[in-house]
């Protein structure tokens, strides 16, 4: 796939910063911070990443409710207040790059200014007050792009991606590993349509349905889930959410069964947007076209019948940035990616990892626990973010670290994933599992994953608590599980690390596994 997707070049330049001496002025990565400027139909934004890395992090977000494209359907033009609004957000977000030390900016404008016949006069206006350079995407290319933006943060997307804007609606069918295959770009945004029709919602139904039957693969019902980006398709996911009381609220990997997302949009399509007043989950002004929004939602499911809506946070922005990165860095695990980066700026001793990882590879041993590949996948996470809560208080270590890891920025984890680690961390530093935060964590796990997560953390208490969160002590030392007994060997040079706290950390591993502990001072076998 990620050779598939470096070759579909997509063309938009990495500007230098205005101004500054030291930006690019290619494609190429760079090292240091990078602004994408997005310029929709309804927000104009600017997100400012720390660095072109698998897993770049946002240093600041900020938008303006501009609704550019709210005059393009009925008179083909945008309008002068939403213009200025535009340019205004613009020159403020220009203003802050310097101070922000940005290195390099992508600059790219959607569907209004795409499809306005006053969009390339805006885009000279937007150069000449702001020294900002527009891209404007073609409908397919964003379409890419959103989709990159999905499979960056959720790498074994298998589906179909829809990132809806105020102005049009792109779809994308991913296919994990094998990549992109059918994309389109319908003219159905919920600005676009309000701006259009008003709030005739049997007009508006009847424009949708016009535009998604030209799409004849998409009710070819593939297996498959349905990948949602765009604020207003997020917007019902967080309502969702809220009227729901899900313990978790992160956004990114909130998942819904098929026909429940389809039920839900279509619930919410039938609501007037003043009944929706008051809604906290929502801000005020996307509620407005939260009716529009759900009414295409509805019927786009109607037409997949998905497997699952997922939520994604990741879209156009980050498919931008994704698309620069060498193949190498493309095919990283995103959230490994970070645990290490994470480990390696606040542990101790970061590079303990690997180690720690064999050493306790005889706890999950064939026949005692089920582990699969996402299990020693969590499991190794665990084994990178084990010393992340050193600095903290000793009275409140385990609470840091299990919100750290369950309201952390991570991609590439669903919401079962952070909550095992989070319990396993949770254990590791000695925190109850009668706690609000261990409450929240069981919620999303079943017993079994809480069976695997309280055996986690407790190996790792006891592995952190011999070695001092040290590489050495663990190669010194081993655990071998009989039918009866857990054994921990020391080799004779480290004999001296042996007491009682060692030993009743052992002993509660070994009775959680319903075993006999037992230590042992011994050369380790050749």
């Amino acid at each position: 796939m990620l050779d598939t997707l470096r070759n579909a070049a997509d063309g938009v330049a990495t500007q230098p910063v205005p101004g500054a001496a030291r930006g690019r002025g290619d494609a190429a990565p760079v090292p240091g911070r990078i602004a994408v400027f997005d310029v929709g139909s309804n927000s104009v934004r600017m997100v400012v990443f720390d660095a072109l890395r698998r897993h770049p992090m946002q240093m600041f977000n900020e938008k303006a409710m501009c609704g550019l494209g709210r005059a393009v359907g009925k008179t083909g033009a945008m309008d002068e207040d939403a213009m200025a609004a535009a340019v205004a957000a613009l020159r403020r977000f220009a203003g802050l790059l310097g101070p922000m030390q940005v290195e390099a900016v992508v600059a790219v404008a959607t569907a209004a200014v795409r499809e306005a016949s006053n969009g390339a006069a805006f885009i000279e206006r937007v150069r000449a007050e702001t020294e900002i350079a527009l891209d404007v995407i073609p409908g397919e290319e964003e379409a890419r792009l959103a989709a990159l933006g999905v499979i960056a943060g959720t790498p074994e997307a298998t589906g179909i991606v829809g990132d809806l804007g105020g102005g049009s609606l792109e779809l994308m069918r991913v296919a994990g590993a094998d990549g992109l295959t059918d994309r389109v770009t319908l003219p159905i945004g919920p600005v676009r349509l309000i701006g259009d029709v008003g709030d005739d919602m049997a007009a508006q139904a009847r424009l949708i349905d016009e535009a998604l039957d030209g799409v004849s693969w998409l009710s070819a019902r593939q297996a498959g889930d349905f990948y949602i980006v765009g604020g207003a398709w997020r917007a019902i996911a967080r309502l969702h959410m809220a009227q729901n009381r899900w313990p978790l609220g992160i956004l990114h990997g909130y998942t819904l069964p098929g026909r429940t997302a389809r039920d839900f949009a279509h619930l919410l399509s039938r609501q007037h947007p003043e009944g929706l007043r008051g809604t906290e989950a929502i801000s005020q002004r996307r509620l407005d076209v939260l009716p529009t929004a759900a009414l295409i939602l509805a019927k786009a499911l109607d037409r997949m019948k998905p497997d699952r809506l997922v939520t994604s946070s990741f879209g156009l922005r980050e498919g931008l940035v994704f698309d620069r990165l060498p193949p190498a860095l493309q095919a990283e695990d995103p959230f490994l990616s970070e645990c290490r980066k994470w480990a390696e700026t606040v542990s101790r001793f970061p590079l303990h990892a690997e180690t720690l990882m064999t050493w306790l590879d005889p706890v999950f041993a064939a026949g005692a626990v089920v582990e699969d590949d996402e299990h020693r996948r969590l499991r190794f996470a665990a084994c990178l973010l084990a010393d992340i809560s050193w600095r903290g208080h000793p009275d409140f270590r385990a609470e840091r670290a299990v919100m750290e890891v369950l309201y952390g920025r991570f991609v590439g984890i669903d919401h079962r994933g952070r909550a095992l680690i989070a319990m396993a961390l949770l254990l590791n530093y000695g925190g109850s599992a009668e706690t609000g935060l261990a409450r929240t964590c069981r919620r999303l796990l079943s017993d079994d994953d809480v069976s695997y997560a309280r055996l986690l953390g407790l190996a790792l208490r006891l592995a952190q608590r011999l070695s001092g969160g040290t590489e050495p002590v663990l190669r010194q030392s081993g655990l071998k599980r009989s039918a009866q007994t857990l054994t921990l060997r020391l080799d004779p040079a480290i004999a001296a690390l042996s007491g009682d706290m060692v030993e009743r950390r052992l002993k509660r591993l070994a009775e959680a596994l319903d075993l006999t502990p037992e230590m042992i001072v011994s050369a380790q076998q050749a």
